[in-house]
Order: structure tokens, then sequence, then C-alpha cells
């Protein structure tokens, strides 16, 4: 078959396959065929094919439908069944509604359940699954194949024989097999494509019910995508990720989202819907047909398995042979079977493969679609940084060694740079604006280093900063160390301005203040009493504010003569209006910086203090300072899941468990400082801290994200403490 699509195309094709599938499974059914519908895939669907049938896969993967069926089930049941049972009972799934029979599976308790309440309105088969992969299971499992086997038979009033049994074998083996070699394109470095795209193919092509065709579709498709890597059509060198977990779809496909935006490309997708179902073959010689379908489906490797041996093996394989950098999995609130079997799957991983993993627990909604993307992107640059073999390359401690100080010679700045160079081992280059070089490490010139750089771009383009390396995985870290050192050289130009600004004063320069003026009477009085004094050089009208740039302030005794000249008008009775005092200044290529500092305390200052006539910008520095903290990271939000949960857990038990992870946190996790700041014993806080990581693994958590935890908890107090709004 040839393809006339690009790949692109053809990906998005198979994306909508599922839609088009709607109105495709009407017209079957107008033309007498008959549909079962099923949720698992431990369903052999050669069953539905062999009785003539379209085996598909029922609506579970949607936050939509949510909301209807938590008025019958638990909020805390798993997402994957809440949404199932809602598209049934809202008849929101196409398939569910032309469905002849619904085959369910004793899974899971949620889905015995909703089968129960299923069966109600629509025709359900429920098969027994063991919940073990022993012999004596094996058997049991087969009887059960038989069983349901026959009960088609019965409720289409068609006979089963053996050769049609054979040929859904040989075809659900095609299908499988020509899948499989579609996701085996990913074992190629660096990747050919996106692993999201791989999983449209292999979830687009279970909608695609002309099944005899499928196999030459996705060879076709295969053949494109390595004939194009061939050609050198390729993705860069990413860390390469194996996602496992729960079933995965919809509206959870935003776990795979989330790794590829942030850098990162999945190779491999264990899970349900991906390599698990593709894994294995039936045995198409044995003449024990029925028991080579109960081996190849009862050897799933679920997480309902106890032993789950099966898992464990095939996530190994996976790992060698599709060079995984990483494992995600992926855990649904409320999936109790997979959340217990992190603990093995994460000590496989990390243990005997010495990989990192990340374990994700989510559900259908978007609430947490940022907190995913951030916790991503640090697991994205730990991978990154293992590959490179820069794991010891602190960004905070880089920070620390370039710090500046008023006291900073020439000799010491070039022992900062020095000393930076030695512990990253990445040259670095600091030029001027007319591009000579003011000082480098490592190199002489930016000629002379092979491989890639980062230049970081001085305020006002004063200045450039370039950091040289040679793997691409450092590319994060090099650019952190660009803008580091960047900082660095601006931080020490603004001291050099404040120091020579006391100069300035004495010689009585003058320097700049913006006045902002809000009200209805009194800005004219105002104008006039200063204007003898001090020289406006500039107004401006913005939003009912009057802001006025005044020149003539010699210094901090001549700031506070004008304070007390507005205190005084201020007090006048015709005059009813706002004012705030900015901070002066000297060049006026600062007075927009100055003036958006001025301004955001005046919004500060009527929000803390609505009745003031008089602010004053010194009064605000305390939030001004969490005001520019939040905006440059909204992921320290107060509203973080994890304090909610600690929040939850102290007003349902009346514990202390805030205040206990707030001096845990600020004391660097040491419980006898911590211990003793409460006024409690070492071991009731060690008791404390366990209950903790019950409820939010923080000993599992990532440094930047403790880190965040507590930065909330602080701008939270400063709220308290001030008893206002920021």
């Amino acid at each position: 078959m040839q393809l006339i699509h690009n790949l692109p195309e053809i990906f998005e094709e198979f994306g909508e396959q599922r839609r088009r599938a709607f109105l495709e499974i009407k017209e079957y059914k107008e033309k007498g065929i008959p549909v079962i519908g099923m949720y698992c895939a431990y369903f052999p669907t050669e069953l539905a094919m062999a009785v003539g049938a379209i085996p598909v896969g029922l609506c579970s993967f949607s936050n939509e439908t949510v909301p209807s069926a938590e008025r019958k089930l638990p909020k805390s049941m798993c997402p994957l069944v809440k949404s199932s049972y809602g598209f049934a009972i809202e008849d929101k799934c196409p398939f569910f509604h032309f469905a002849d029979l619904v085959i369910g599976e004793t899974t899971c308790d949620g889905k015995k359940k909703m089968y129960e309440m299923m069966a109600e309105f629509k025709p359900v088969f429920v098969m027994e699954l063991p919940n073990s992969q022993s012999e004596k299971s094996l058997e049991f499992w087969k009887q059960e194949i038989i069983r349901t086997k026959e009960y088609l038979e019965e409720h289409f009033q068609v006979i089963i024989t053996d050769e049609k049994m054979k040929n859904a074998i040989r075809l659900g083996n095609n299908i499988r097999k020509s899948l499989l070699r579609l996701c085996e394109v990913m074992k190629l470095e660096p990747a050919p494509v996106l692993g999201g795209d791989i999983q449209k193919i292999v979830s687009g092509s279970k909608y695609r019910f002309d099944f005899r065709t499928t196999p030459e579709v996705v060879d076709g498709i295969t053949e494109r995508i390595l004939k194009e890597y061939r050609q050198g059509k390729r993705l860069d060198s990413r860390p390469r990720i194996l996602v496992t977990g729960c079933p995965i779809g919809g509206d959870s496909l935003k776990v795979i989202q989330a790794i590829e935006e942030n850098g990162g490309v999945v190779v491999a997708v264990e899970n349900c819907s991906g390599v698990k179902t593709l894994d294995r073959m039936i045995d198409e010689d044995d003449p024990d047909i029925y028991g080579a379908i109960a081996r190849r489906y009862l050897a799933t490797g679920c997480s309902i398995m106890t032993p789950n041996d099966n898992r464990i093996e095939l996530i190994g394989r996976i790992v060698d042979e599709y060079s995984v950098d990483g494992v995600v999995e992926m855990i649904l609130r409320g999936c109790h079977a997979t959340g217990a079997e992190s603990v093995y799957i994460q000590q496989f991983v990390t243990e005997e493969k010495n990989i990192p993993y990340m374990a994700i627990e989510t559900d259908y909604s978007k609430g947490d679609q940022g907190q995913i993307d951030t916790r991503m992107s640090a697991f994205m640059e730990l991978i990154a940084d293992r590959k490179a073999g820069s794991e010891h390359i602190d960004i905070n401690y880089c920070y620390r060694l370039m710090l500046p100080s008023y006291k900073d010679s020439d000799n010491e700045q070039d022992s900062r740079l020095q000393t930076l160079f030695e512990y990253t081992k990445m040259p670095i280059v600091v030029l001027n604006q007319q591009g000579k070089c003011i000082a480098n490490v490592g190199v002489e010139s930016r000629q002379e280093v092979q491989g890639y750089q980062e230049e970081y771009v001085l305020p006002e383009k004063s200045g450039y900063c370039i950091v040289f390396y040679t793997d691409k995985c450092l590319q994060n870290k090099a650019r952190q160390i660009a803008k580091i050192v960047g900082t660095y050289y601006t931080m020490k130009k603004a001291l050099l301005i404040s120091s020579n600004t006391e100069i300035v004063d004495n010689k009585e320069k003058p320097d700049f203040l913006w006045l902002i003026f809000h009200g209805e009477y009194g800005v004219d009085i105002l104008e006039q009493e200063l204007q003898p004094e001090y020289q406006i050089i500039e107004r401006q009208v913005q939003k009912m504010k009057k802001l006025y740039l005044l020149s003539g302030i010699k210094g901090k005794n001549d700031r506070d003569k004008l304070i007390q000249k507005c205190r005084s008008i201020l007090e006048r009775e015709d005059v009813d209006i706002k004012v705030i005092v900015g901070n002066g200044f000297h060049k006026l290529t600062q007075k927009m910086d100055n003036l958006e500092l001025v301004q955001v305390s005046f919004m500060i200052g009527e929000d803390c203090n609505p009745r003031k006539k008089l602010y004053l910008i010194e009064e605000y520095y305390q939030e001004l300072i969490v005001h520019y903290i939040k905006n440059e990271m909204d992921e320290m939000d107060s509203h973080i899941e994890e304090l909610e949960i600690i929040k939850e857990e102290d007003y349902k038990k009346n514990t202390n468990l805030y205040e206990t992870l707030y001096y845990y946190l600020f004391f660097k996790q040491n419980a006898m400082y911590a211990a003793a700041k409460l006024k409690i014993h070492r071991n009731t806080l060690l008791y404390r801290v366990a209950r903790i990581n019950e409820l939010i693994h923080l000993d599992d958590m990532e440094y930047i994200k403790s880190q965040r935890l507590l930065m909330s908890m602080q701008l939270e107090r400063i709220k308290e403490k001030k008893g206002k709004k920021l």
C-alpha cells in the first residue's frame, strides 16, 4: 500500500481515527454486524472477531463525564472507572450506545461494582479473572475463556469453529506484530519521531474496523519513518523515557505531553495501551487453541496480579532494548494496586537498572498540569546531567560562588570566575558592548572552543556572557551559568553606580525621583507648592494617576524635606489625594525601572493601607520582594497541593504538621534544630515527619520542590503576620 501523506498528517489522521470511528460504527451496525464493547486488555479480542463482531474499546479517558458519575460513585474512586460509568449513563459514547454486549472482567473492585450497575441498562458479561499467574490460574482462565466463547455463541446465535478461531488468532497476531515493529523504531538513537505520535498510531489502530488491512497500513508507516530516518529526518538527542503505570489515553496523555514538551522523548509506553498488549503472541501451532489464548492473555503484567513478575521482566527488557534513560510511572488517584506496586517498580528501576524514576499521581483534570510540567522539567534536567556526567554541578552553589561584594577587587573578580570554571569545567568569556573581552577563563577567545555555546545578554545590551560546552546535554546548565555570570557583572555595575551616587550627592549634583498622585482634589495645589523648589521635568497620566518626575533631589536630606512638605500639604482640607514618594536615582536611563517599582509599591500600599494618604516606597520593600518572587515563580503559589493536604490533616485531626513541616524545611531537615524550635522531643518530631512523608512523600521530593514548599509557607506567614492580602 502506497502512503501519499506526510508523516505529521498520518499521525494526526490516526489521532482522529477514534472520532471518525464514531460514525463508522453506526454504518457497521446498519449492515447487521454486531459490536462488542470492552474496557480491558485481558479480554481476548480474537473471540469477538471469530464470532463476526467488532471488538471496540469503550470511552473511559475523559474528565468530562466524571461529575455525572460522582452522583452515584464515590469521589475517591479511580477516575478511569468514573469516566467509564459517566460515559455510559450520559450516553455520550457512540461505541457504548451501539454495543450489543459489554464484556467486563474482575480486575479491580471499582470495575466489578461498575459492571453491576451498568448491567441495569446494558447487557454485560463478566469474565472471572484469577489474581495470579500460576498453573491452576491458567487452567481456570482457559475454562473462563471457553465459557465466554459459549456465551457469545448463544448470544449471537453463531458457532465459533476451530477454523474461525485460528483465523482470528492469525489476524490478531499480525496486527500485534505490525504495531510492535512500529514501536521498535523508537529503539533508534536519536529517536526518529516523538513518542506521542507513535502512541497516536497504536491507539488509533484499535478503531480501524477493517482489521485485515491494518498490518499493511501500519507496516507502510513504519517503512516511511525508517526511510526518512535514513535521509536524516530525526529528533535531536533527548532523554529517553519509558512511561509505565495505569492505562493511559485521552486526558491522561498530559503526562506524555509534559515529557516531550520539556525536552524528553517517550521511547516506549508499557501501559495497557502500549507495548504491554503487543509483547506476546498466541501460539498459532498449539493444538490446544483455548489453552494458547489463555496463556497469552493471562501473562499480561497487570498490577492486579500477585506477584506481578511479568511486568518487572517486561520493564527490564524495554529499559535495555530501548536504551531508556528514565522511567515515569503514571498512577491514577484511587488505583490502589498500581500505587502499591510502584514501590517495587521504583526499587527495580533505581537499584537494578540504576536509572532515575519518578511517579506522577494524577487524574483526568487539568488542575495539576503546571505542577507536572515543573516536575518533568526538573526530571529531564536530572537525566541530562547524568548523561553528561554533570550531576556534580549544583546551580545554587554556582550562585554562591559568584555573589558580588562592594570590596571585590579586579583580582577577586577573576578569582571568582576561575573558581567557577574549575568547578564546572566550562570555559567563560565576558564581552563589553563593543565586543571587547573584559574577562575570560578557560579560553582566550570565543573562536578557540569547539562545540556549543550559550549566550546571556546583559541589560541594555551593555555586554555579553558566553559559556562554552561540548556535550549538548549540558545546554540547560550552560544557559543557567551564563545567566549567573551575567547577573554577577550586572550587580557589580549596579554596586559601582550605587557607590558613585554617594559621591554625586556630596558634590550636590541633582538626582531624580518619581511622585505618583491619585485623587480628584489638590493635585494642582501640590504641584504649585513643589514647583518653586523642585523642577518637574516630566508629567505622565496613566489610568487616572498623575506621574511626576522631579529633578533637584540632592540626597537623603532633600528627600526627607520633600516627604515632610507632601505630608503638610495632604493635611489641608482642600486636598484629597494620595501620594507615593519613590527613591532617588542618578541616571535618567533608570527612570522606567524606577517608575515600575514605585507603581507596584503604590498598588501594594493602597491594597494594604487604603486609608493612608502618604506612602513611601521603603515601607513596602518586603512586599515588593514577595510580589516579584510570585511573578517570577508561579510554582511558589501558596495553594500548592501538598500544603493543602497537610492543612486538611491538621484540620481533621488537630495535629501540628504544617508548622512542623515549616521548621523542618527551614532548618534544612535538621530534626534536632526543628524540635528545639518547636519545643518538642526529637522523637515527637520524627513521628510527625513520618506522617508528613506518608501524606506528601517529602523524602522523595526534589530539593527545588521542597524549597518551593518552604517559600510558599513563608509567603503565607508574611500575609498572616501583616493581616494583608498581597
